[in-house]
């Protein structure tokens, strides 16, 4: 088996994979990953939105395809091309990662500050709950805590003061 045919078969790996896995719909539609639910930054990163396995699909087919034109247009050793086609792998799948996760936040854009939101999740002392608001005929599910820290029971209608990344500081009305 020659080197060619071996990139190009990581590349088809990596690709027939993104294409059976909804890597492929997900890039090029990235309004559907939308569930209308916000989660804090951390777990928003931690893979909920885009799971790991679209990052190692899409460095395999970053990485056929960088090693696979490199191969054929350029005189490097194999090693160089592996290491230059490893970096691009990497690099590529971080940024598509951070561009689904971006594109996939419903709360970008969103205004909602002095909404009135019903609390579906409750809310714990100094803790996260979660609320669910009318923005525009959508209901969309945030997480919110107390901007006292007080705890608030599911089923209370509650008042948006702020917003800070993803979650909603909230104060019961009265």
């Amino acid at each position: 088996m020659t080197l060619a045919f071996f990139y190009l078969l990581v590349f088809l790996l990596g690709f027939t994979l993104a294409l059976v896995t909804g890597l492929v719909r997900r890039i090029l539609h990235p309004s559907q990953l939308c569930d209308g639910i916000v989660l804090p930054t951390a777990e928003h990163w931690a893979g909920l939105q885009t799971p790991r396995a679209d990052v190692i699909i899409s460095f395999f087919t970053m990485f056929g395809l960088t090693s696979l034109v490199l191969h054929g247009t350029t005189d490097l050793a194999p090693r160089r091309e592996i290491l230059v086609a490893a970096a691009v792998g990497v690099v590529g799948a971080l940024i598509l990662r951070a561009w689904l996760c971006r594109a996939c936040d419903p709360q970008r854009g969103l205004r909602c500050q002095g909404a009135t939101a019903i609390v579906v999740r409750r809310i714990p002392e100094r803790g996260f709950g979660q609320i669910e608001v009318d923005v525009g005929g959508c209901h969309v599910k945030l997480a919110a805590k107390s901007h006292d820290g007080s705890a608030v029971e599911n089923g209370a209608p509650v008042k948006i003061l702020d917003r800070h990344e993803s979650v909603v500081i909230v104060e019961v009305c009265r």
